[in-house]
């Protein structure tokens, strides 16, 4: 009997784990092979977070918390946008407006930045440039009409290691992409 339920739940944890982790839309294998091509090298000492949370260790914001996004300073990248724990903010250049590119393996190294409610800014944040996607849920932080991310080998704040991947850009406080140079 009790290896009936053993059984039992292994096939039901197969099922969940198999649904979770199809994706029949072609269209979207080709972004998220190419979105997280650059990414899989360097992955396998970093701990990755579900599609729900922040990077492990951020104290970011998630579904259930606020959101906050300030400006840091760095020398190589100058201003650019950080969540209220420091922990660099990034855009990704294939999403079409607040529609997503990043869907799959994508959000595993790429989580967003979520909140319940508005996002609040801090100095240097233009609030008129800040808010959330329509229609997503939980609700995607965006600035300057660009879709936040943050990268998972970022685990302390001040990491910029999602700078110089494809498609991938540290934000200004204008909202714009930030150039690796």
């Amino acid at each position: 009997m009790r290896t009936r339920h053993l059984l039992t739940a292994l096939v039901a944890a197969s099922v969940i784990l198999a649904a979770c982790g199809s994706d029949d839309d072609s269209s979207d294998t080709a972004t998220t092979d190419a979105a997280t091509e650059a990414t899989t090298a360097d992955a396998g000492a970093a701990t990755t977070p579900s599609a729900s949370e922040a990077p492990a260790g951020t104290g970011a914001a998630t579904a259930t918390g606020e959101a906050t996004v300030m400006v840091a300073t760095d020398d190589a990248l100058g201003d650019y946008l950080v969540d209220g724990t420091g922990m660099t903010l990034y855009l990704f250049t294939l999403d079409e407006g607040t529609t997503t590119a990043c869907t799959g393996g994508c959000v595993d190294n790429w989580p967003p930045i979520i909140a319940e409610g508005d996002p609040t800014g801090g100095d240097g944040i233009d609030a008129a440039l800040l808010g959330t996607a329509d229609g997503i849920e939980p609700n995607q932080v965006t600035y300057n009409g660009h879709l936040l991310y943050y990268f998972a080998q970022d685990t302390a704040p001040g990491d910029t290691n999602g700078v110089g991947k494809p498609d991938w850009f540290a934000v200004d406080p204008a909202g714009e992409a930030i150039e690796a140079g």
